[in-house]
């Protein structure tokens, strides 16, 4: 494929202070482990470069306070031991997307936190120019955010007596994914988590996955295409085929009628890589009814979900595969124009969130989630991907799993 007509996206503009929640708590079971595996950590050199590290309590006082851990961008973090040294997840990152296509010069968009944002993109450009990856980086849009409320229900102030407002999520990411679909006329664009990598020892497990779900979407969209042509001449066969390959429900009838099948043909495409279910935590595939009453394959997280609720806690249970964002998305129509990408958001899907903010507890509104809510009303169709293609770092003990040893 060529390189300008795909792009990698990778939010990256979290702190990587749930990796270290255990550990700055000072969990008693997350201080063994520290001491057991201390030799194994892919910051200890760093960590023993700013002094003193023999003791449990100098081990985590280099990581909690010398060097900040938990208060860096997880990308920023040192993920893999390699022969070539560590590696961060920004890293990794370059690495693989450098490999994903045989043509150099795709781009690689990454989401970063405002703080020190030029330093940061230098950085990166720095890295990538070494890899030949051209680099791009936008933050998270600061009128997206949300005011918090307390336990009563009204606004949560601040102690200055200022409401306190926090970003909205990562369903607010749907402003940078439409500048990225106006910027790059007629790209897909492939989705990843930042700590969703693997060492360079293991791309070759991985890279074939990633084509495939890249090479299934543009096979989906060059259909549809022809598909939309068809109906311009009155021709509804191609589309209903179309919907058949997994966007329609099979119980569903599909409509006759030119109109309703342009109307079902004609807006972004989704394609979500899922791994069968193995405990991980992850957004489970489901066919859900949108905001205007059409059934659609949806990625549900379980925030979303009543999991009180027998009959939905009967339904995730039974789910035997769910997405570990590895998606790719088409944005644009037949005639290479980017959507409006609001105009297909399912407004119903925003939620509520339990926070909080200087020991006092808050909840918080967060939009519909990027690959949940907010492509609500786009097509999407799951394509079964390897299990070795998911290796994520929740906590920083998984840095310790061997999906992120090199080989």
């Amino acid at each position: 494929m060529d390189a300008q007509r795909v792009v990698r996206f990778v939010p990256a503009s979290g702190a990587a202070s749930r990796m270290f929640k255990a550990l700055v708590a000072r969990d008693k079971a997350a201080m063994e482990q520290l001491d057991a595996r201390w030799d194994e950590f892919p910051f200890r050199s760093m960590a023993e470069a700013t002094g003193p590290c023999g003791t449990r309590e100098e081990r985590w006082s280099a990581i909690v306070e010398r060097l900040d851990l938990p208060g860096r961008p997880k990308g920023a973090l040192p993920f893999h031991n390699e022969m070539g040294g560590v590696k961060t997840a920004f890293e990794a990152q370059l690495v693989e997307w450098s490999r994903t296509l045989e043509q150099p010069g795709a781009t690689l968009h990454f989401t970063l936190p405002a703080e020190d944002m030029p330093a940061r993109v230098e950085q990166l450009r720095a890295l990538a120019n070494l890899i030949g990856v051209p680099v791009e980086a936008s933050v998270q849009d600061p009128s997206t955010d949300t005011v918090a409320l307390d336990a009563e229900g009204a606004p949560f102030l601040k102690p200055d007596g200022t409401p306190l407002f926090r970003p909205g999520g990562h369903g607010a990411l749907l402003h940078n994914l439409a500048a990225i679909s106006r910027a790059h006329p007629g790209a897909l664009v492939s989705v990843k988590n930042i700590d969703n990598v693997r060492p360079t020892s293991a791309l070759e497990q991985v890279v074939p996955w990633r084509q495939a779900l890249i090479g299934r979407t543009e096979d989906l969209i060059a259909s549809r295409n022809v598909a939309l042509a068809a109906l311009r001449e009155g021709e509804v066969g191609p589309a209903q085929d179309w919907l058949r390959q997994g966007v329609a429900h099979p119980g569903e009838a599909i409509p006759p009628g030119a109109s309703e099948l342009w109307s079902m043909l004609d807006r972004p495409l989704l394609v979500a890589g899922m791994v069968q279910n193995e405990g991980e935590p992850g957004g489970g595939p489901f066919w859900l009814r949108d905001d205007r009453g059409v059934l659609r394959s949806q990625i549900v997280e379980s925030a979303e979900m009543d999991v009180s609720d027998p009959v939905i806690q009967d339904r995730v249970g039974r789910a035997t595969h769910f997405n570990p964002v590895d998606l790719v998305c088409a944005m644009h129509d037949d005639r290479g124009e980017p959507y409006d990408l609001e105009a297909f958001v399912d407004a119903s899907r925003d939620f509520l969130v339990s926070k909080s903010f200087a020991g006092q507890p808050l909840k918080g509104l967060e939009h519909p989630g990027l690959w949940n809510g907010a492509m609500g009303r786009w097509n999407t169709v799951f394509v079964e991907v390897d299990l070795r293609t998911f290796a994520p770092v929740k906590t920083v003990f998984d840095l310790l799993r061997p999906a992120h040893r090199s080989e």
